[in-house]
């Protein structure tokens, strides 16, 4: 029967616990890495809305011509509504 030494015990022991320090430590760096660029993605994100929000408001009510684009447009003649015809 093989029995062992309290110092070889204890050693392994700490080897263990080393062992579960180092990889709690790697996968913390990890989720800080990920944490990161999910940040940067979502500054990303919410930069480019308020930019294109801000220049949704500068051009409000402005009209632009775009040549080549959508051709299956019908032109349909003006016609008034009636003040009793908007009520209903």
């Amino acid at each position: 029967m093989m029995l062992l030494s309290v110092p070889g015990t204890i050693r392994m022991i700490l080897i263990i616990i080393a062992v579960f320090v180092i990889i709690r430590f790697i996968g913390r760096l990890l989720n800080a890495k990920s944490s990161a660029e999910n940040e940067k993605r979502y500054n990303q994100n919410n930069d480019a809305f308020k930019r294109a929000k801000e220049k949704s408001e500068s051009e409000k009510g402005k009209v632009h011509i775009v040549e080549g684009g959508y051709r299956e447009a019908e032109d349909v003649d003006f016609e008034e509504v009636k003040d009793s015809e908007k009520n209903n």
